[in-house]
């Protein structure tokens, strides 16, 4: 049995002075001219030094029940810096710049983590792994669709949760055939999150709304991988190896939006990765032929909201990658 513990320190300063201005319409504008123009975009300015100290760590105990067979615990503590916000602030319903939002409080994390690691036999292992981390003062980047307001801009929810499985393994079948996957199950939600702004479907109503209960952005509750390579000797090329390799991938869907939506959501998508090589059995080259996305599935990795002015309901999108095959050549000298 084992003991691993750590300790670290952190400190961290930080100034902003923002001044940010708005140009443009007649020259000399009138009051409901300048009022038409703000309505878009308003000039701000507001300052802020911030600074933060934590002493964060983590405690591991590892077992080794047997030669093949060892089990860990772990519990860490650890922390996001505090934040400031350099895009602007929001506005409250006077359209008063809301100073309050410049600093964003730090986030504070504990996590509990254990596990077991297994090799059954001498050419495969097996690892599962339970873990729970609570995070109070969660950062995250919130978005407001009404003109005149930042769109989007840091700030604090007050709890969220992720816990969940995860095993992954691998296998080798005699010399030439090797098989790897792995599966998780993760749940995500905010725990608290009261003062959270309205999802896309609720612009024009109340300022703030409770999402609590709700999912986090960007997690997806099963994710899952399988690869296989298959090895073969060859007389060809002085003696080589030839190897062929699939990867699959498969991620659930998941909510691209800071406060759970009806409409924001990312369909869940499955990849296909292929390779067709040889290589030298002293390692000095190898060549292959490879295909990445190779079903050239289409697919969001995630939504973002469109920059401010281009309307409430225009959003942009990151892509995920496209079909993608090449050739590649190593030589070592």
């Amino acid at each position: 049995m084992h003991l691993l513990p750590g300790v670290r320190f952190n400190y961290d300063q930080k100034d902003v002075d923002f001044v940010r201005n708005v140009t443009g319409g007649p020259a000399n504008p009138t009051a409901a001219e300048l009022a038409q123009l703000y309505s878009v975009y308003r000039p701000q300015a507001f300052a802020a030094d911030v600074d933060d100290s934590n002493v964060s760590g983590q405690l591991t105990l590892q077992f080794a029940a047997t030669d093949r067979i060892n089990a860990y615990a772990t519990y860490a503590t650890s922390f996001k810096s505090i934040g400031v916000n350099l895009g602007g602030l929001p506005l409250d319903a006077n359209n008063d710049t809301i100073l309050a939002a410049a600093e964003v409080a730090p986030e504070d994390v504990s996590h509990v983590e254990i596990g077991v690691k297994i090799s059954p036999t001498p050419g495969s292992t097996a690892n599962v792994t339970l873990f729970d981390t609570q995070i109070e003062n969660y950062q995250t980047q919130v978005n407001n669709a009404q003109f005149g307001v930042a769109r989007g801009y840091l700030a604090n929810a007050d709890k969220v949760r992720v816990r969940g499985a995860e095993f992954d393994g691998n296998v080798n079948v005699g010399a030439r055939f090797a098989l790897r996957g792995s599966v998780t199950y993760t749940d995500g939600k905010y725990v608290s999150f009261t003062d959270a702004p309205p999802p896309l479907e609720g612009t024009g109503g109340p300022a703030a709304v409770d999402a609590s209960g709700g999912l986090l952005p960007g997690v997806s509750k099963w994710a899952a991988s399988v690869g296989m390579e298959y090895r073969a000797n060859v007389k060809a090329f002085g003696g080589a190896e030839l190897f062929t390799g699939v990867d699959l991938y498969y991620r659930d869907d998941f909510s691209s939006s800071p406060t759970p939506s009806k409409v924001l959501n990312v369909e869940g998508y499955s990849l296909v990765n292929l390779r067709l090589g040889l290589r030298a059995d002293s390692g000095a080259w190898s060549t292959y032929l490879w295909a990445r996305n190779a079903l050239d599935e289409q697919y969001f990795e995630q939504l973002l909201p469109a920059p401010a002015g281009n309307g409430a309901g225009h959003y942009g999108a990151v892509l995920g990658d496209p079909r993608t095959y090449g050739v590649t050549v190593r030589f070592a000298f």
